[in-house]
């Protein structure tokens, strides 16, 4: 009987060394496996692309632009233009993670839907936005203490500005696109700024980030100057806003009557925040307080 309990004790002994070698084994390939996977990372807009550039995170796809992209992206795919992204192409680089804005709306994130692509979709539809975003993605990819980098530069300028005396000018701000303007409020990316920069932005609690023009109310609020971001293709832009601004009416505005109209560069006064953000705000400050 000893003989047998002794031979039972060797068994389990032996199989348990066996089963935590397997383990051993298992663990390490899986591991092996996880260094392996190469992370893809595509990129729709060129402000996520700057953003993920800072951060430190290759990018391998990238969006069709005529704005100069970082030089980390050299070799990156062309996945398409930001407003029209090449699912066939998105789908054809295996992507861990495809980085979005959600600017465009819910028909957007649908085309990704329907293509079984998994996108991650941010806020930069103001500088609140910019900062949850640089947050967020510096914790999907670990790059917490660049993204804290980032953030400091943001809240250095905002703590500047608003140590700085504010305008008593009346600012109106005016979205040009192709055949298309409208007024651009304070809720707005745009309209954030001229609020950090101390401007008075005539459309302010607005509920919607831009508005139709309405030139009655226009000239009863009487801007002295007159902002105009350009979006698209900037020519064909700026020419829809000088038709607009020739028509009779806005010769009742201060800012038309004084010729205090400026076009800001497209490169610093986007649709969506973006890490200029600190040149902006400079910029603005220039314009306000000449």
């Amino acid at each position: 009987m000893k003989k047998i309990l002794c031979l039972i004790s060797i068994l389990m002994v032996t199989f348990s060394v066996i089963g935590c070698s397997s383990s051993e084994v298992d663990s390490s390939k899986e591991q092996a496996t996880s260094k392996d996977e190469k992370q893809v990372v595509v990129a729709t807009s060129v402000a996520i692309t700057e953003i993920l550039d800072r951060l430190g995170v290759e990018v391998s796809g990238v969006p069709q632009t005529s704005y100069e992209l970082p030089e980390s992206t050299k070799g990156a795919t062309e996945v398409g233009s930001p407003m029209n992204p090449d699912m066939e192409i998105i789908k054809s680089l295996n992507p861990t993670d495809v980085i979005c804005v959600d600017t465009l709306g819910s028909d957007f994130e649908k085309q990704f839907e329907e293509n079984n692509i998994n996108a991650d979709f941010y806020n930069l539809s103001n500088v609140d936005g910019l900062k949850e975003t640089i947050a967020a993605l510096g914790e999907k990819f670990n790059k917490q203490d660049k993204a804290n980098e980032i953030l400091d530069e943001i809240k250095e300028v905002e703590d500047k500005v608003n140590s700085n005396k504010k305008s008593d000018d009346k600012i109106l701000v005016l979205f040009g696109a192709p055949g298309s303007v409208m007024v651009a409020t304070d809720k707005s990316y745009i309209g954030n700024l001229v609020e950090l920069a101390g401007g008075n932005n005539i459309f302010s609690n607005a509920t919607s980030s831009f508005t139709q023009i309405n030139l009655e109310e226009i000239i009863k609020l009487n801007p002295d100057k007159i902002l105009v971001m350009t979006h698209a293709v900037p020519e064909a832009a700026k020419k829809s806003v000088e038709e607009e601004l020739s028509k009779d009416l806005w010769k009742n505005v201060n800012a038309v009557k004084n010729n205090d109209i400026t076009y800001l560069e497209n490169g610093y006064f986007g649709m969506s925040a973006n890490l200029q953000i600190v040149e902006a705000v400079e910029k603005l400050g220039d314009i306000l307080y000449e």
